[in-house]
């Protein structure tokens, strides 16, 4: 029997605070602010500020709200709050990362470590990224920088990678914590907020923080303006997953050369047409979260449906999280395609409309709608019966679609004038060919059901066609890198991009 979960509402304003924007942007159903461990002699400990458990990736948060000290001279107040705020919060992460890795970890939902933790947290694929969140200091460094650079000057933390830098002797400059641990992101609150509505989704988040990662651990980035400048290079960047990329990590660079990206990188990307095109993703993107946002609260609630109920938590969450996992550009295209399905069926009809991910080749979404006619069955006895046409349309989805390794079924209610709506999901995955029985099951559903008969056998191709393209280096540009070379005879940091979408085609 599903039972509830009971999350914690966080201790303090900024757990709360991040809690709630982590809700917003990840699904409450895998953030957890103030989950607790145990420590010495059975006291509890809390593990961090907000965890964030989304399958193989875990995100731990750690917020020091510390105030600004208050000095004259701007090197000791920094060097005061930079251990409180900073070095503090990385001290938590590496801690709570320890424990994860440890053997015979277990987590809590209560203080007094009775609640177990109900889903899978640590195995041996598990990727763990660590976030600290400085606050109170925009406005002491937007005070500093204007006073270095003239009016107008970011307040956000700089990012530099040199050992001084490294270190925490420069003010409001923070570099690698430490090259030996897992590396620290640090955000001030401003940036944290914009990096999480930009990004939108946990899997364009986890991505960007791996992108950085490999870029700074690869020694090729000196040093970025601000989160945000390094933010809008990586969005201009698109590849053909519908991710952003920061593909200098990823290719050789001339012996001593390095990466410095300026302030101005955010205000340009701003005011260009990508940035618009990626707001109106954002807009689109957002019904995807909205057609999930009430299975996730169920589950968290245990109030689903009848035939759900027994269904174990572990399944309920390994099937949302296919859907929540795809990211802002997949799910802009997904309900796009759900949305216009839906409001173009006329009342009483049965239709469907497939359509692929992005992000995770190989996987393909069935939206089919079933009208309930209300006059002929019972609001229970129509949701068995829509249940049972999903299933039969993904026995049917293998035959029609090559290739295909995993389908998810979104059953939902034909627009009526009710006014109601309803919608239901399953995933299934197709670990071996179907049977000899399954086949004449299929063929037989497409007959009598014309279940996808319409439909012609496809296989998953790869398609070539333009993308949005961002901000390009020229040839004859100034290298991005500082040599003062051009980009042809230097670096060559970018070239002409297509964005590769996979579609159904005709085998």
């Amino acid at each position: 029997m599903l039972k509830q979960i009971a999350q914690k509402a966080g201790t303090t304003d900024r757990e709360r605070y991040l809690a709630n924007l982590a809700s917003c942007q990840f699904f409450s159903l895998w953030s957890y602010p103030g989950l607790s461990r145990r420590g010495k002699k059975g006291v509890s400990k809390e593990l961090a500020d907000l965890t964030v458990i989304f399958g193989d990736d875990i995100v731990l948060f750690s917020d020091k709200d510390i105030k600004w000290p208050s000095h004259a001279d701007v090197r000791i107040a920094w060097s005061r709050w930079y251990r409180a705020a900073i070095l503090e919060s990385a001290a938590q992460l590496w801690g709570a990362e320890s424990y994860l890795r440890g053997s015979g970890a277990a987590l809590f939902l209560d203080d007094r470590c009775e609640n177990p933790f109900p889903l899978p947290v640590i195995s041996s694929q598990t990727r763990i990224h660590l976030v600290a969140v400085a606050s109170n200091s925009i406005e002491p460094a937007t005070s500093y920088f204007c006073d270095i650079g003239g009016p107008g000057s970011s307040g956000t933390l700089m990012h530099a990678f040199d050992k001084e830098s490294n270190e925490g002797r420069h003010p409001f400059v923070v570099g690698d914590l430490n090259e030996k641990k897992t590396f620290v992101h640090v955000f001030d609150a401003e940036t944290l907020d914009r990096v999480l509505s930009e990004l939108g989704t946990i899997s364009d988040f986890v991505h960007y923080l791996s992108e950085k990662v490999a870029a700074i651990r690869s020694g090729k980035l000196a040093l970025y303006a601000g989160e945000e400048e390094l933010l809008a290079f990586y969005l201009q960047e698109q590849i053909d997953s519908g991710y952003g990329s920061l593909p200098f990590a990823h290719r050789p660079f001339l012996p001593g050369r390095l990466l410095n990206i300026p302030e101005g990188e955010w205000g340009a990307y701003t005011k260009s047409e990508a940035y618009r095109v990626r707001a109106e993703l954002r807009e689109r993107a957002q019904d995807w979260f909205d057609l999930l946002e009430p299975f996730t609260n169920a589950v968290i609630s245990a109030d689903v449906g009848i035939e759900a109920r027994e269904t174990p938590l572990e399944m309920h969450e390994a099937v949302l999280r296919v859907a929540a996992s795809e990211n802002l550009v997949s799910r802009a295209r997904l309900a796009s395609a759900f949305e216009g399905k839906r409001l173009s069926i006329p009342a009483g009809v049965r239709s469907s409309r497939v359509i692929n991910s992005i992000c995770s080749p190989g996987r393909l979404y069935v939206f089919v709608f079933v009208p309930w006619i209300k006059d002929s069955a019972s609001y229970d006895e129509y949701r068995k019966f829509r249940l049972e046409m999903m299933q039969a349309y993904a026995l049917v989805a293998p035959i029609k679609f090559i290739g295909v390794q995993e389908v998810v079924i979104v059953g939902a209610q034909t627009p009526d004038d009710s006014g109601t709506r309803s919608e239901a999901m399953i995933c299934v995955r197709y670990e071996e060919p179907l049977s000899e029985q399954q086949m004449a099951d299929a063929y037989k559903l497409m007959e009598d059901e014309q279940v996808l008969a319409d439909v012609p056998v496809q296989s998953l191709r790869l398609a070539l066609l333009p993308g949005p393209r961002g901000r390009r280096y020229g040839r004859n540009d100034p290298c991005p890198c500082g040599s003062l070379k051009k980009n042809k005879k230097c670096c060559n940091i970018s070239g002409p991009r297509y964005s590769t979408i996979y579609t159904a085609r005709s085998g």
